[in-house]
């Protein structure tokens, strides 16, 4: 996975995208799930293509994943 802390606006591939959530949460996530996530535009949508593979600015993933709440928590604000 690239330094991100050095040059945050380096473009980061799917692959990168994956690995920091589980880094940042703890938890890893499918690429189907993110590509239906980015599709819903419940994620930041690639910045850039190289070829076929979408490729994602650092610093719009990191403010997602911090500002994305935890699991459970949708339910558990749910009105009975």
């Amino acid at each position: 996975m690239p330094d991100i802390t050095e040059t945050p606006e380096a473009l980061i591939s799917l692959q990168d995208v994956l690995d920091l959530i589980a880094e940042r949460r703890g938890k890893r996530i499918a690429a189907s799930t993110w590509r239906s996530y980015v599709a819903r535009e419940q994620a930041p949508k690639p910045v850039k293509y190289q070829g076929r593979e979408p490729l994602y600015s650092p610093t719009e993933i990191i403010d997602w994943i911090d500002e994305r709440p935890g699991p459970g928590r949708w339910a558990s604000s749910r009105t009975q």
